[in-house]
């Protein structure tokens, strides 16, 4: 008897051993399901929990939002379950997960088409890992997708932009000490794009006198103490250099550093720097030409005319055809040179309705900086020609050709008329003006005249053709 209440107390302690561990494990489960019901409650995923059948098990208040689920929906198929979403293949795709297939994941529309929706199914497992149906999370991703085509169109137009801007685009790793090139930077450079280089060779294509200059810009933005900037010269060619200037920012990323920065080819303005500082020379050096010009016929008018009103007329008429020459001489125009027979013409305007007037010859374009000198050559033999010549004679004509020599250019001044008078030669102010004009020139004259007309023949050597 006392062995039997022995056991039965044993029994007893063992029921309450037993008791205490059920009693913890459902308080356990208790706040489990505590836990799942928040959480399905709290979440905004939409989330559906089907059986094998593909019966609902559960299923959170964000899912009634797609599907028009209430409780006593437990257990009902879902396939009886309308939905706002097109098609039913998410019913495939559960049955397929059921049968032991793995996660699939989708994109599926809305009826109504404006929304989209990412659904993810996976298999719903049993504490021993086996498969008791299947679990469907959707994901309204709507406005991730605008955002993404967004962000793809704004890169779309800033790659336009760049592309369009001839903006190269470079990245500096300062621990590999390495760069990495797009297309329009690599051609500025003459390397590959896409590829990473040594720091090393893009500074050996850089000219010596600025890369030191390069590499010290590389070290402070690598060590974070200034944004990158530099201005570089980059052999283009055997003779030919670019100018490129580059900026650059230093961000991180953890531990890994590197310096994003972009180029651009400044070439041409530097060209028209150039190209105008050259032009201000080149005026410059013109008008003194000008000065010394004026200079030397006031001089040599001083020495040959007595009566004030004469020289001050002469003077007028002749810087007047210079103020015409000069017009006719710019380099801006005409890539700096002047055409022949525009410049004839500009001489004899004043006259060519007095006489029957020829201009012929081929076309000859003369360096401006000798179109004042010859200019007043011209300007002297037309007056010469009008005090006593054809210009000046009813019966007269006046004929100008010219002709291009291996060795320059020959132009013939013709009149047919009887002359006048013929001054005596290097005695008078226009024999001297033409003196002066001829050793600027280093041009020659020869005259041929008899009572029936003169002939002017202006030898020219090549210096005075423009350079085509």
């Amino acid at each position: 008897m006392m062995s039997m209440n022995e056991e039965l107390q044993s029994t007893n302690e063992e029921l309450s051993t037993v008791n205490d561990e059920l009693k913890t494990k459902v308080e356990q489960l208790t706040t489990a399901n505590a836990d799942l019901r928040n959480f399905f409650e709290s979440t905004d995923l939409a989330v559906i929990v089907l059986d094998r059948a593909l019966r609902v098990r559960s299923f959170t208040t964000a899912a009634t939002t797609i599907f028009p689920l209430q409780p006593s929906d437990r257990g009902r198929p879902l396939a009886d379950v309308s939905s706002r979403l097109v098609g039913q293949d998410y019913l495939h795709d559960a049955e397929e997960v059921c049968g032991g297939g793995t996660v699939i994941q989708r994109r599926i529309l809305t009826r109504d088409g404006g929304r989209t929706l990412s659904l993810r199914v996976l298999p719903y497992r049993l504490q021993n890992g086996s498969i008791d149906g299947a679990t469907l999370v959707l994901t309204d991703i709507t406005e991730a997708l605008a955002l993404e085509r967004q962000l793809a169109s704004e890169r779309e137009r800033l790659d336009l932009a760049v592309k369009a801007g001839g903006i190269g685009v470079w990245e500096y790793n300062p621990d590999s000490a390495t760069m990495v090139f797009d297309s329009t930077a690599g051609s500025m450079f003459g390397l590959a794009a896409d590829t990473p280089h040594p720091t090393e060779l893009l500074v050996s294509r850089v000219f010596p006198e600025d890369r030191e200059a390069l590499e010290t810009a590389l070290g402070e933005v690598a060590h974070g103490l200034d944004e990158f900037e530099a201005r570089l010269r980059v052999r283009a060619g055997k003779h030919a250099s670019r100018h490129i200037r580059s900026y650059g920012r230093l961000t991180r990323s953890g531990d890994r550093k590197r310096v994003v920065g972009v180029c651009i080819d400044v070439s041409p303005e530097y060209a028209l720097a150039e190209t105008r500082d050259l032009m201000l020379r080149e005026m410059n050096h013109r008008v003194k030409n000008l000065f010394a010009i004026i200079g030397g016929m006031i001089s040599a008018g001083s020495r040959t005319h007595k009566d004030i009103g004469v020289f001050a007329s002469d003077m007028r008429d002749r810087i007047s055809a210079l103020g015409r020459a000069h017009s006719l001489a710019d380099p801006t125009g005409g890539q700096g040179a002047t055409d022949l027979a525009g410049l004839i013409n500009a001489t004899l305007r004043p006259y060519r309705d007095h006489v029957p007037t020829s201009i012929d010859g081929p076309l000859v374009s003369i360096d401006w900086r000798h179109v004042s000198s010859l200019a007043m050559i011209l300007h002297e033999w037309a007056t010469n020609s009008v005090k006593y010549g054809a210009l000046g004679s009813n019966e007269g004509s006046l004929t100008v050709a010219w002709e291009r020599v291996p060795d320059g250019l020959v132009i013939s001044w013709t009149e047919r008329a009887p002359l006048k008078a013929e001054p005596r030669p290097g005695r008078g102010f226009g024999s001297l003006l033409v003196e002066m004009s001829l050793r600027q020139l280093e041009a020659s004259v020869e005259r041929d005249h008899d009572t029936s007309g003169l002939r002017l023949t202006l030898n020219l050597p090549g210096l005075v053709l423009a350079k085509t």
